[in-house]
């Protein structure tokens, strides 16, 4: 692994990408599912508070996590 790299515990991992699902229950489009980036939800005024213990590095991480396990898709917009 490189110096620059970012490294998040395994546990801290799993933390996080709970909190990333928590939040998109609450923020997720009720018709289409659609939601935000999970990290962008920081820097929304109402965020959900179950992120607010997590860096948006960790949450970059929880995300890319749950997108390989496929439990979320990323679409990019168009």
């Amino acid at each position: 692994m490189r110096d620059d790299e970012f490294f998040i515990d395994p546990l801290r991992l799993i933390e996080a990408a709970e909190a990333v699902a928590e939040a998109l229950a609450e923020v997720a489009d009720a018709s289409t599912g659609r939601c935000p980036y999970p990290p962008a939800l920081l820097g929304m005024p109402e965020h959900p508070e179950c992120l607010d213990p997590f860096t948006t590095e960790e949450l970059e991480e929880a995300t890319a996590f749950l997108c390989r396990l496929g439990i979320l898709v990323h679409r990019p917009q168009r």
